[in-house]
């Protein structure tokens, strides 16, 4: 962890995980909102923080395409496999055609696809959604996914977000949705691409990922951490509550409300070795 939480928050205190990392682990909801209030206002003027909610952490913070490679041969395969699904779509699909060609590929993260995008969110009770739920894949390509709630069988059972730092350079050339630094790109999609897919507006969707080329970019983002906060398992769920704005129908809506969904899962990708469009809940 980057950032240490040297302040008095009542209901909280740091401790270290199975990895020896250091979290803040919080027990109220009360803490958890000023511990997160904390980093960002610790922040530099040119610094963005959002959330990353998890069931788990690992030693490593990797986008999907670069899980499980270590060399930079293999990882010019995988962009040479990401770029030619994003204009296999783009060129077939009329409504690429109003999107901006910089947010093709991370519209395709949040369906689905392995990408060199990772997923955030600016909103504190998604980022816990997806904390206390977890997803199991199946299929021939794990196309098919389904999300539960987590159950508390345990003492300790925890729930984590991260807490990721993005840099931004006010001077960068503006883009509709992007925030650009020197070491991050930051894209919104709910300004980046319209509505009619529905999922990333209904999930606060962001995503980013460190700067880089198709030759060379780090494959690992876990230096953007800045810090982590853990709360027990039980505690998270009562915070988060059962309204229907919690529920897996509103955070990932099927295609008969969201319309570029339904046009994605219609399309059939000609190599789905990396990834494909998921099938939610089936």
């Amino acid at each position: 962890m980057n950032t240490s939480f040297k302040t008095n928050i009542t209901g909280a205190f740091e401790q270290k995980d199975e990895y020896d990392t250091s979290v803040l682990h919080v027990e109220t909801m009360h803490a958890l909102v000023q511990a997160t209030g904390y980093i960002k206002y610790k922040a530099d003027p040119w610094e963005r923080i959002f959330f990353r909610g998890q069931n788990k952490i690992h030693e490593s913070l990797r986008p999907s395409l670069y899980r499980g490679i270590q060399t930079e041969n293999v990882q010019g395969s995988r962009h040479a496999w990401i770029n030619q699904i994003v204009k296999q779509l783009s060129d077939s699909e009329g409504v690429f055609h109003n999107i901006p060609e910089y947010a093709h590929e991370p519209l395709l993260q949040h369906y689905g696809l392995k990408t060199t995008w990772l997923d955030l969110v600016d909103n504190i009770w998604v980022a816990l959604w997806f904390a206390v739920n977890r997803s199991f894949s199946v299929g021939k390509y794990n196309e098919f996914l389904h999300f539960e709630e987590r159950t508390p069988l345990f003492p300790e059972e925890y729930g984590y977000i991260l807490l990721i730092r993005v840099d931004e350079n006010k001077r960068a050339a503006p883009r509709k949705g992007m925030i650009v630094g020197k070491d991050t790109e930051t894209i919104d999609l709910r300004v980046a691409v319209p509505s009619i897919f529905l999922r990333p507006h209904a999930q606060h969707g962001l995503l980013f990922r460190r700067r880089g080329n198709d030759s060379t970019r780090a494959l690992d983002y876990i230096s953007t951490v800045e810090g982590i906060i853990r709360f027990d398992l039980k505690k998270g769920l009562d915070w988060l509550g059962r309204g229907s704005m919690h529920s897996v129908r509103s955070l990932f809506p099927p295609p008969h409300f969201d319309h570029g969904y339904r046009i994605l899962l219609n399309h059939d990708l000609s190599d789905k070795k990396h990834g494909c469009i998921h099938h939610i809940c089936a």
